[in-house]
């Protein structure tokens, strides 16, 4: 964890005891007491079954607004709503895990301050996955998964939800995705047996396994894309770039979408 921003008041005595104390203070600083592998993973599972808990709260609700009518793929209302609420509930839950441990929030989970060389690496990376993503698209005719985004954009538009739809996609889902795989996630599992790759690879994988609304291949995508934002946070020592990144990509992917929904169909 980065402590270069940490300030300390003046040194005002020269003897052997306070240099020590001084010297010492950022190691009391630095150290984070996380949950281990099992419990880290324990916690993250509760968290998701908080979320699909939240999704049948939001579910109820709906049907009691609608004449007890079950909300469907095609309510795009309810999907955006839920899409919003039920990430924001499981991380209420990693939140409660960090203060059973007694640490801060913000050392737990890695939320430091920003390198812009890091987001310029990241960046760098993020549009050399899109390039060949792109090109593995149109050389194979497959498609990553943006025409489910195209469709989900259109049935917002016209149920009035777009703005809850945005809101969920560049901001809750930026954050509170980032928080549980390469914060939570990612703080509890390097330290164990999987070692840094092993972390990186594994969180990348749950995280791409929950995009179950695109195919195959776009949950490949999804799981590359992990693999960058999980490089780049344990490079910078920090969740706050890959939340950036994320956020990025999303917006990109947001803004091809609107250009080929508004302008281009």
């Amino acid at each position: 964890m980065s402590i270069m921003n940490t300030t300390y008041p003046p040194l005002m005595r020269t003897d052997a005891e306070s240099v020590t104390q001084v010297v010492a203070r950022p190691a009391v600083r630095a150290s984070v007491h996380s949950w281990g592998f099992w419990a880290s993973l324990g916690w993250g599972l509760f968290a998701l079954a908080t979320a699909v808990f939240a999704i049948v709260v939001c579910a109820m609700v709906w049907m009691l607004a609608h004449q007890l009518r079950m909300p469907n793929d095609a309510d795009a209302g309810f999907g955006a709503l839920a899409g919003a609420i039920a990430p924001i509930a499981g991380s209420v839950v990693l939140v409660i895990a960090v203060k059973c441990r007694r640490q801060s929030l913000r050392d737990y989970f890695a939320l430091n301050a920003v390198r812009w060389r890091d987001i310029l690496l990241g960046l760098a990376a993020l549009l050399a996955m899109i390039v060949m993503s792109e090109i593995a698209e149109r050389l194979l005719g497959i498609d990553a998964g943006s025409k489910a985004t195209a469709t989900a954009y259109a049935q917002a538009k016209l149920a009035g939800a777009l703005p809850m739809l945005l809101f969920g996609v560049l901001i809750v889902a930026p954050i509170t995705e980032e928080l549980m795989f390469r914060g939570f996630l990612h703080r509890g599992w390097r330290t164990s047996r999987l070692g840094v790759v092993g972390t990186i690879v594994l969180a990348s994988a749950l995280w791409a396994v929950l995009h179950q609304q695109y195919n195959a291949y776009g949950v490949f995508c999804v799981f590359v894309l992990g693999l960058v934002l999980g490089w780049i946070r344990q490079r910078s020592e920090s969740t706050t770039p890959a939340i950036i990144l994320h956020a990025i990509n999303n917006l990109a992917a947001t803004a091809f979408v609107i250009i080929q929904v508004e302008w281009l169909s």
